[in-house]
């Protein structure tokens, strides 16, 4: 009865070791986060088997499987119909899904579950999610915004994107830099069917320190996923006010007056000495005569 036992636990213990040395083993699942509706899906089941032999890889959306591989069977592949979920046969094996349009339905958790044959029968399960999206048709639009601002003025311009699905995520930045949160407000409104729009509107007081080189950029990010970006950036210049020239004060009647300067040349002493003496001859003269008059 011991020897018995004792055989049982060795060959337990030996299974466990070879199951320890060869398994299944590195399972992951290749699957998008996010595709445009309409858009061909491609998702990959990626194990290692080491030394097992592949028993089966089932494909589920949600609780619902729609795929499964086992290449023991003929054919080897089998496709559940979900709506929504259309496989190409011809582009799906033991490691590959191919979803030849993606539909709204197609939106969900996607398991892949890897089975190894004999004598291990190790189950891996593995999830990811995927999102189908309506992308806008054009990108993000601004109004609002002036062409000249100076320091003290209040800026106030509205972003829009529309018509997806999700709503965008709409993000402000200046200068290049993002936009302090108290100063953007975010709303969404429900468009075409069950597409949105999406509004975020920027407001604050300029300063000084928002002009680079006399010029302040505003630029709108609408983004969905990782599946969609664009931007819409515009400028705006300083202001700067005019300076005023310092006006004189009127004059009915401006007078001239000569500019008179001391000689200060040997020649300006002579010619006023010469003036002198001939204004003195003058006198002379004039007082002669009158002498001999009388």
């Amino acid at each position: 009865m011991l020897r018995n036992f004792s055989v049982v636990v060795k060959t337990t213990i030996f299974l466990l070791t070879l199951q320890g040395m060869v398994c299944l083993r590195n399972v992951h699942l290749v699957v998008p986060e996010s595709v445009e509706r309409g858009s061909r899906v491609e998702m990959r089941c990626l194990y290692d088997l080491e030394q097992e032999v592949l028993y089966t890889v089932k494909w589920y959306r949600g609780d619902r499987e729609f795929c499964r591989y086992s290449p023991r069977d003929v054919p080897p592949l089998k496709i559940f119909r979900i709506p929504g979920i259309d496989v190409d046969r011809e582009a799906t094996d033991a490691q590959r899904l191919s979803i030849q349009t993606a539909t709204r339905t197609a939106n969900g958790r996607y398991t892949c579950e890897v089975s190894a044959d004999a004598p291990s029968f190790q189950t891996a399960q593995v999830h990811a999610h995927m999102y189908v999206v309506d992308l806008p048709q054009s990108g993000p639009e601004m109004q609002g915004l002036n062409q000249y601002y100076r320091a003290g003025m209040k800026l106030k311009v509205e972003c829009s994107s529309h018509n997806s699905l999700p709503a965008a995520n709409l993000s402000f930045f200046i200068n290049s830099e993002p936009a302090h949160k108290q100063h953007v407000w975010h709303r969404v409104s429900p468009a075409n069917g069950s597409l949105w729009n999406a509004y975020s509107t920027i407001q604050f007081v300029v300063q000084k320190h928002h002009f680079i080189r006399g010029k302040m950029k505003i630029r709108c990010t609408a983004n969905i996923y990782s599946i969609y970006l664009k931007s819409n950036e515009q400028c705006a210049l300083e202001e700067r006010l005019p300076t005023t020239p310092v006006s004189l004060p009127e004059m009915n009647e401006v007078i001239l007056y000569p500019i008179h300067r001391m000689a200060d040349t040997a020649d300006s002493a002579d010619k006023i000495h010469g003036s002198s003496l001939f204004v003195l001859l003058i006198a002379i003269w004039h007082f002669t005569h009158l002498i001999d008059a009388n």
